[in-house]
Order: structure tokens, then C-alpha cells, then sequence
């Protein structure tokens, strides 16, 4: 995994930099490292971080917490997150994890998703969800961040609505070893 942002100028909303600072409170070490990264004392909602210190961030808690580790704290995650009361089941929260990925992003200065419209901006990748099954889905991801911390979203967000959710990372390609993309199928 590099760790590196795929285009210059992107930065990422404050309100999501909160929910990975906040999942640390427990970790006082470990979130003060973090913030430090962040070059910040403290996350503010009303702020947009470089997506380059964000993924610096993420490197650091992949250093201290392992994978296993990132991949608990991506499952931690959507726990803190506010999704809008239209998504009711475990297939609209991973259906809607693209959208919500872009909405959250932006590209010198422009968010990356237009509410208005619905339409994306290129450049940060994607979270490609395929329903499988009345119980099971499949998500492709394509984005810069760890694929540890992807598995455990997509695990989060099902979780949600689904406690008996597993999730495992399927054969193939996987972006820690270089590849393009992580797959992941998601059942409950």
C-alpha cells in the first residue's frame, strides 16, 4: 500500500477526520500521534485536511495497531457515522458507501459529489457494491486508503443492521500488494 493520495488537491472533510479521531479516545497515545500527523490539536468539522495527511495518519495507525488492528478500527467507524434515515438495511449502507465516500472528499476546493445531482468527481477511487443475494453482497475498492481499514468498513456499515455480519477479503488481487483493487464479500 503506498499510501498516497491517486491526484493532487484532494482534501478530505473535517467531519470525517472527527470520526477517525474520535474512535482513538481510548488510544490517548496513539490519538495524540494521529493529530500530530494531522498537524492539528484538535479536529474541527468545519475544516478540509489534505488527503495526503490523512493517509499519513492512517500509515501511523498501521504501524502501531498492525492490520488486524486497522481493520478493528474501520469496523469502529461506521458506529460514529450519521447516515441518512432512508438507509434502513445492510445493502443500502454498502450501497451508498461510494456516495458517501465523495460527498466527504473534494478536489481543489469542489466536493467530489453533488447532492444536487448525484453526480462524481474522478480521482479518489470508488467502493463498487454488488448486491449478491438476499444476504450477501460484494464490494470492490479501488481507492487509495488501507485495505485493512476498507474491510472493516464495509463489515461496519453491515453491521450495523446486520450483527451477524462477516466479511472476508476474497482471493486475488489485494492493494497491499500493489494490485488495483481489494474485493470483499460481506454476508449475514
Amino acid at each position: 500500500m503506498s499510501y498516497r493520495p491517486f491526484v493532487p488537491g484532494i482534501t478530505v472533510s473535517g467531519v470525517t477526520v472527527r470520526v477517525f479521531v474520535e474512535t482513538l479516545r481510548s488510544f490517548p497515545v496513539l490519538r495524540e500521534a494521529i493529530l500530530e500527523v494531522l498537524g492539528d490539536t484538535d479536529v474541527r468539522e468545519d475544516v478540509w485536511y489534505s488527503q495526503e495527511s490523512v493517509l499519513r495518519a492512517y500509515m501511523k495507525a498501521d504501524h502501531l495497531l498492525g492490520g488486524r488492528g486497522l481493520e478493528r478500527f474501520g469496523r469502529t467507524i461506521p458506529g460514529l457515522a450519521s447516515l441518512p434515515p432512508t438507509i434502513t438495511s445492510a445493502h443500502e449502507a454498502l450501497g451508498s458507501l461510494d456516495a458517501v465516500f465523495h460527498f466527504y472528499h473534494a478536489r481543489d476546493g469542489v466536493q467530489m459529489m453533488d447532492p444536487a445531482t448525484g453526480a462524481f468527481a474522478e480521482g479518489i477511487g470508488h467502493y463498487h457494491y454488488e448486491r449478491v443475494g438476499p444476504r450477501e453482497g460484494r464490494m470492490v475498492c479501488d481507492n487509495a486508503y488501507p485495505c485493512r481499514l476498507d474491510l472493516g468498513l464495509c463489515h461496519g456499515f453491515a453491521a450495523r443492521f446486520e450483527p451477524t455480519t462477516v466479511s472476508v477479503h476474497e482471493p486475488g488481487e489485494c492493494r497491499d500488494r500493489g494490485d488495483a483493487a481489494c474485493a470483499y464479500q460481506v454476508r449475514w
